[in-house]
C-alpha cells in the first residue's frame, strides 16, 4: 500500500539510521585507537620496583667490577671508558 507524503518520511528514517550506525562505528574504532595508544599497564607497583632494582643491582655490579678491573691495570683509561659507556647504555635500553 502506498500512502502519498511516506516516501520522504522512509527515507528520512532510513538516513538517521544509517547516520546512528555510522557514528557509533566511529566511535567505537576511536576507542580501539584510544586503547592503543595507551601504555602498558603494570600489575603492581611492587613489581615494578622490583625490576627496577634488579636492573640497578646488576648495572652497579657491572661497573663496580670494570672498576676494579681499571683499578688493577687489567683495562686501560679508554677500554674502561668504552665498556662504562657500553654498561650504561645497556642500561637505558
Amino acid at each position: 500500500m502506498n500512502v502519498p507524503g511516506l516516501e520522504g518520511y522512509n527515507w528520512a528514517v532510513w538516513l538517521i539510521g544509517v547516520l546512528l550506525f555510522a557514528v557509533a562505528i566511529g566511535v567505537f574504532i576511536a576507542a580501539i585507537v584510544r586503547a592503543g595508544k595507551r601504555p602498558p599497564q603494570l600489575h603492581s607497583a611492587a613489581e615494578r620496583l622490583q625490576r627496577e632494582a634488579a636492573q640497578g643491582g646488576d648495572v652497579d655490579a657491572r661497573l663496580r667490577a670494570l672498576e676494579l678491573r681499571r683499578q688493577g691495570g687489567q683495562i686501560g683509561e679508554a677500554e674502561y671508558e668504552a665498556m662504562r659507556a657500553a654498561v650504561l647504555a645497556g642500561a637505558k635500553s
